[in-house]
């Protein structure tokens, strides 16, 4: 089960959704929530060329912005301790100061789960696609993560989307969402993609066992199909308007391609539902 969550926060609109998808995991899972706010101080001071003489100038800048830097992200925080007590939720703040996604793997140690914008920006400057950092995170993060968009649609849907592709992957995200309870009050479905529309089967079929072990009933959907598989799933998402989609992090082609591939990104793209990740 859930105990611990941990926000990331900044100024994204994809941030604003996971200050909500979080204090709404708090509720309904009575845990403990915190949001890290982060300071990117080696990036704001990092070496760049300047004229002859320009050094002690470029020390007061940097001064000047980290100042405003620390400001906003302490702006941030703020918001995020007034959200969740305007939601009756016990709230915790952490104060960051370094390289974002080696602070985030840092401080995560203490929590269940990681909850971040996937256009998260830690230099108040807006971005159209998967950060760096939450790349970062989706490769070395320890703990299971939640990827929000700036939207959260179909959140009243009992139904959970679960792409299995029979990797280890694939198979430690599912086992770690059933460990957690994610699938509580929810109807799984379990897609996989083939060619061949028996090894479709045979994968579901895995799945399945592991489900039946936990006392679920999952949906299947094994789907023979020579397209991307990303517009299989696509074609499933939009008849069944999950939730939220549960993957592993990363694979060895098709729908087993690294995470950041061509079939999680261009799901990341195209939908604004909610990801559930573990590597």
């Amino acid at each position: 089960m859930i105990k611990s969550i941990l926000v990331i926060l900044d100024d994204s609109e994809s941030s604003e959704s996971a200050k909500k998808f979080g204090v709404d995991l708090a509720k309904s899972n009575n845990a403990s929530i915190a949001g890290i706010g982060i300071l990117d101080a080696p990036w704001i001071t990092a070496p760049e060329a300047i004229p002859l003489g320009g050094a002690a100038f470029k020390v007061d800048l940097d001064e000047k912005i980290l100042e405003g830097a620390k400001h906003r992200v302490h702006v941030l925080e703020q918001k995020f301790m007034d959200y969740c007590k305007q939601q009756k939720v016990e709230v915790s703040i952490i104060d960051a100061i370094g390289i974002p996604s080696e602070e985030i793997e840092h401080f995560s140690t203490e929590f269940d789960v990681l909850i971040i914008g996937k256009d998260a920006n830690f230099h108040f400057s807006p971005v159209q696609d998967t950060t760096v950092s939450v790349k970062q995170l989706l490769k070395d993060s320890p703990r299971p993560l939640f990827v929000t968009s700036p939207r959260l649609p179909n959140q009243d849907s009992s139904h959970v989307l679960i792409a299995f592709d029979g990797t280890f992957a694939s198979s430690r995200a599912l086992h770690m969402a059933i460990l957690m309870g994610i699938f509580k009050d929810k109807t799984p479905h379990i897609a996989s993609i083939s060619e061949d529309e028996e090894q479709a089967r045979h994968q579901v079929s895995i799945a399945l066992k592991l489900c039946q072990n936990h006392g679920l009933k999952p949906h299947l959907h094994p789907i023979a199909s020579a397209k991307k598989p990303s517009i299989a799933l696509l074609k499933l998402i939009e008849d069944l308007t999950p939730s939220l989609i549960v993957m592993g992090a990363y694979g060895h082609g098709g729908i087993r391609a690294f995470f950041m591939g061509s079939c999680t990104k261009d799901l990341m793209k195209e939908i604004d539902i909610p990801f559930f990740v573990f590597h």
